[in-house]
């Protein structure tokens, strides 16, 4: 009777053990991604695009996801190549494959979901950054310390936003004590002379004559200088956030 309990609890065991064996290897082989399957794929004109979300995958089989688009939404990205798949649920769609400046954000992303930026405006908004970057270069040495580091994070996606990391940021640091630190509030503005409105391109105009008589007075104390620059630059500042 002991040996028939025996015989029959390692049966059961048997069973029991194949029960959880056999599906185990059907679901290993099951959990394998599919890939989507390349119809075509062409080089493009180099275009500058922005993210608006989706994914950013590693390759055209679309089996890997390496980036969220949604946290990229004011990084400039560059698209060089058009590939279309057909998706594994049947469908086919055209994916760009797309790059960011530095090169350390690629990959592959729906064309949906990317909008294409207007590339005159893109130059110009380059072209601010050089000329208040130069601006602040011509600064004095013991004063032009933390525009520097403010213009370290300046891209041409954030350029005309507010706080640390804008343009607007940055041009409110271009002030000092001392002529050449003045004469950089005057080559700054001088930048983006006429881009206002003509209330505001008047007000910035009373500004910069108010600051080059002041350098030009050898009367003037050195804070005087700076209060005039800094009034220069706090009006041209909350300006530059008004463009696009």
């Amino acid at each position: 009777m002991n040996k028939l309990l025996k015989v029959s609890a390692i049966t059961a065991l048997t069973f029991s053990l194949g029960a959880v064996i056999v599906p185990s290897t059907t679901l290993s082989a099951s959990a394998k991604s599919k890939s989507a399957k390349v119809l075509r794929s062409k080089k493009m004109k180099k275009t500058a695009y922005h993210a608006n979300g989706g994914y950013i995958y590693s390759s055209a089989k679309l089996t890997k996801k390496s980036h969220k688009a949604f946290n990229y939404l004011k990084t400039t990205f560059y698209a060089t190549k058009s590939v279309t798949v057909k998706k594994t649920n049947g469908k086919t769609a055209t994916y760009y494959y797309i790059k960011n400046s530095k090169g350390n954000v690629k990959g592959y992303i729906w064309k949906g979901n990317l909008k294409k930026i207007n590339t005159k405006a893109l130059a110009q908004r380059k072209a601010d950054i050089k000329h208040v970057l130069s601006a602040i270069r011509s600064m004095s040495t013991e004063d032009q310390g933390d525009a520097l580091d403010a213009m370290k994070d300046v891209t041409t996606s954030n350029a005309y936003d507010t706080g640390y990391g804008s343009l607007s940021f940055a041009i409110d640091l271009i002030h000092g004590d001392t002529v050449k630190d003045g004469k950089a509030a005057l080559q700054v503005n001088a930048s983006f002379k006429g881009r206002f409105s003509s209330t505001t391109n008047a007000k910035l105009a009373a500004f910069s004559d108010q600051l080059a008589d002041t350098m030009a007075d050898s009367s003037s104390e050195d804070y005087q200088i700076n209060d005039s620059a800094e009034t220069l630059v706090d009006a041209l500042s909350d300006a530059v956030t008004n463009l696009r």
